[in-house]
């Protein structure tokens, strides 16, 4: 069993494609919140490394944010959910986002030679032999219904969030067993 950030974990699960960040296995649900882990975090403190403060593991990345020595040194905190997925034109290898794919491939649409979905791709358990004639209407059909528009996207960014401290957590516990 793997524990994960928010933003990991939202990548997996991003377009229905449900599959583990790290083995791309297929992911049945979300996660089960690590409430465990969770609640040792809200009770564990450590010193930052960059500004030696003390600090509940649970606010770390909240601290880091704006702890300016480490902004010195390692620049803002990026997440990696904020990130957009490219994917690569099949016909042209142009990289696009997803949202931009089917308009960008209309300028394709003459085109009728069999082309394999960079999005499709992704899927775990895709056929690898598998190539659509028709590339549009493969976009229409199979890449047109998003995920966040369906679920409730805070509340499976909340169970992520409790498997990221976790996960945390357990890594201290295992390389550090003797600073709890």
């Amino acid at each position: 069993m793997y524990r994960f950030c928010h933003s990991c974990i939202s990548a997996g699960l991003k377009n229905n494609a449900w599959m583990c960040p790290y083995c791309h296995a297929y992911l049945p649900s979300e996660g089960i919140p690590a409430t465990d882990l969770a609640k040792k975090m809200e009770s564990t403190y450590r010193n930052c490394t960059e500004c030696e403060m003390q600090v509940c593991l649970s606010e770390m990345r909240a601290h880091l944010r704006t702890c300016e020595k480490y902004i010195e040194k390692y620049g803002p905190v990026q997440e990696l959910g904020d990130a957009v997925t490219r994917y690569s034109c099949p016909y042209c290898q142009c990289e696009v986002g997803e949202d931009e794919l089917m308009d960008h491939c209309l300028i394709h649409r003459s085109e009728r030679r069999a082309v394999c979905c960079s999005i499709s791709c992704l899927t775990p358990g895709r056929d690898p032999s598998y190539f659509s004639r028709n590339f549009i209407r493969h976009l229409q059909l199979r890449h047109t219904l998003n995920y966040e528009d369906y679920e409730d996207i805070n509340t499976v960014e909340v169970l992520a969030e409790r498997v990221l401290d976790g996960s945390f957590l357990e890594y201290m516990h295992v390389n550090h067993p003797n600073s709890t």
